[in-house]
């Protein structure tokens, strides 16, 4: 039976049989993964702290003809205050189930594993302030995986947008329309200026900290229904851990 070694970050888990469960991990080397973590669910098992959501640790993973399997597990970082804080548990919950959803299986993505990896050591440091963390992840992983809106020149005819007081973003075209090609608003959705051009921000400066980012209450509900609007038609992913998330926030 083959055995190699990565490293890993708990995106999910359920129960497999009586004792056992299916770990999906976003590895640094492998990609996504999924391997069984035999008697995990017992009360006397040595594993059962390390497989959490959100754990990072080191792997040797056993290949199988139908499942991996988990043959020694070593936590490096636990990222406990993610399980024990509400608002960051939803936050954490978002970024690993949009990972898992647009990571691919044995398809290393070193850049995606590094912001999962940095967002969540971001989430403990931030004790307060943690808004626009949410929408400045999504923007980097779309970067990420290549679905980046054209923003400096209209969709349909090419020519170059200038940022007014009022755009236009059409998101089945996926960019900015100018005036001559914004036949019909119905299919657009409008964003002031200023949101205008903090979106061109984020998805021209790659994987950058935005550490004094700053966004009115207005733009950032119009980038995130924009963005989450776009990862919706152009990934067909809705993600349930937003909706939990956007609750928490506005209990908040």
């Amino acid at each position: 039976m083959e055995a190699f070694t990565t490293e890993g970050i708990v995106l999910k888990q359920f129960d497999l049989g009586e004792a056992d469960k299916i770990i999906t991990f976003f590895t640094r080397d492998q990609g996504k993964l999924r391997a069984v973590a035999r008697g995990v669910r017992k009360c006397k098992s040595p594993i059962s702290g390390l497989v959490l959501p959100f754990s990072y640790n080191h792997l040797t993973i056993y290949r199988g003809r139908s499942l991996d399997r988990i043959n020694q597990i070593k936590n490096i970082y636990p990222f406990s205050p993610l399980r024990e804080d509400l608002l960051k548990m939803a936050y954490a919950s978002f970024m690993a189930e949009l990972v898992e959803r647009v990571g691919m299986e044995n398809d290393p993505n070193q850049p995606l594993f590094s912001l999962l990896l940095s967002s969540f050591h971001q989430l403990l440091k931030l004790e307060q302030g943690i808004k626009f963390i949410d929408l400045i992840f999504k923007i980097k992983v779309l970067n990420i995986i290549g679905f980046k809106p054209q923003l400096a020149q209209c969709v349909l005819c090419a020519e170059p947008v200038t940022t007014n007081y009022q755009n236009y973003f059409n998101i089945k075209q996926g960019g900015i329309l100018c005036a001559n090609c914004l036949s019909s608003k119905s299919d657009c959705m409008q964003i002031t200026g200023e949101a205008t051009q903090i979106l061109k921000r984020l998805f021209n400066s790659g994987l950058d900290s935005f550490k004094n980012l700053r966004i009115s209450a207005a733009g950032e509900n119009q980038l995130n229904h924009l963005i989450d609007n776009f990862i919706l038609y152009h990934l067909d992913l809705k993600l349930k851990s937003l909706e939990f998330l956007n609750m928490i926030k506005k209990m908040g």
